[in-house]
């Protein structure tokens, strides 16, 4: 009997570590007429604020969620790839949320994806 809980308990453990990250982006049709050419998430800029000394084009916004216990960097790193797909060199206005769960801290990132101009 203790041996099928245990194991019932490590079922649900493991479905519910490994469904621990998750992303969105989103882009609005506002701006049709603008063309996005294609960007390593690796080349992506990340600011804190709005007021970055750089002139910029809004793209849209951009979320990350992962199961990352203190490390924000696994978050800030699945944004930077959802700014990437959208062919976003910045993001502007980070913000990070760390939502603490049973098992692990999840680290919630924030962004609005831009196109620096430089």
């Amino acid at each position: 009997m203790k041996n099928r809980v245990f194991t019932r308990f490590a079922a649900i453990a493991f479905v519910i570590s490994a469904s621990g990250c998750s992303v969105a982006n989103y882009r609005t049709d506002d701006n049709a007429s603008i063309v996005t050419s294609s960007v390593s998430a690796s080349d992506v800029e990340v600011y804190s604020t709005d007021e970055i000394g750089k002139k910029y084009l809004v793209l849209g916004s951009v979320v990350a969620s992962a199961d990352a216990g203190t490390n924000s960097k696994i978050s800030v790193d699945m944004l930077k790839e959802e700014a990437a797909k959208l062919g976003a060199n910045g993001i502007i206005n980070l913000r990070l949320a760390i939502d603490t769960g049973y098992m692990q801290s999840a680290i919630k990132s924030t962004g609005t994806a831009v196109i620096i101009e430089e």
